[in-house]
C-alpha cells in the first residue's frame, strides 16, 4: 500500500532531499491480520449429496464440490470432493454435476469466502450460477475469479443441484 502524507514534521528517519522541500520515508511494517476463524454451513435443498448439511470451516483448505467422493481427474490425477453427489443417485440432478465442478476457498484478505468454478462448472459443460438473498443472479464463466459468498446465497450446479450458503452465528 503507498500512502503519501503531506506533514510539516516528517519522522526523523526520513531522508531529505537537497534543494527541494520533500523528504522520502518508506516504511515495512505491516499491520498482522488478526484472524477469527470462520465457521458457514453448506445447506443441500436440491440434489441428493452424501450430506445434507456441509459445515466447512476457515481453517480448512480447498473445499472441493463435484460428483463422487473420491474421483479422478480428466488429467489423470486424484480428487476429493468433500461436498460430494453420487454417481448411484437416481436423482436427476446429479447427472448434470462433474467431477470437478466447483471449490470454495477462504480468503485471508478479505475474510470471507469465495466460490469458484472449476473445468467442469464452466460453459459450455456445466454452469454454476449465483442467486444472492436480494434477488441478483452472478454466472461463474471462469476458473479465475471467484464470488465472494454471503449469507443466504443460493447455489446452482449444473442444472438443477441447489446448495445454500450461510455463516455459522
Amino acid at each position: 500500500m503507498l500512502e503519501i502524507l503531506f506533514d510539516e514534521n516528517p519522522p526523523a528517519e526520513t531522508i531529505k532531499a537537497n534543494n527541494i522541500d520533500v523528504a522520502l520515508f518508506i516504511s515495512t511494517q505491516t499491520r498482522k491480520a488478526i484472524h477469527k476463524e470462520k465457521v458457514a454451513v453448506i445447506k443441500v435443498l436440491h440434489g441428493e449429496a452424501e450430506k445434507e448439511l456441509y459445515q466447512i470451516n476457515s481453517k480448512d483448505a480447498r473445499i472441493n464440490i463435484g460428483r463422487e467422493h473420491k474421483v479422478n481427474t480428466a488429467d489423470g490425477f486424484y480428487r476429493e470432493n468433500t461436498i460430494a453427489f453420487p454417481d448411484s443417485s437416481n436423482n436427476k440432478s446429479n447427472k448434470s454435476i462433474s467431477r470437478q465442478h466447483a471449490h470454495i476457498e477462504w480468503d485471508e484478505d478479505a475474510s470471507a469466502f469465495f466460490l469458484y468454478a472449476d473445468v467442469g462448472g464452466v460453459p459450455p459443460s456445466n454452469k454454476i450460477k449465483v442467486k444472492s438473498k436480494n434477488g441478483e443472479e452472478k454466472r461463474l464463466l471462469t476458473t479465475e475469479i471467484g464470488y465472494h459468498l454471503l449469507n443466504g446465497d443460493q447455489i446452482i450446479l449444473g442444472e438443477s443441484a441447489l446448495l445454500e450458503f450461510n455463516y455459522a452465528e
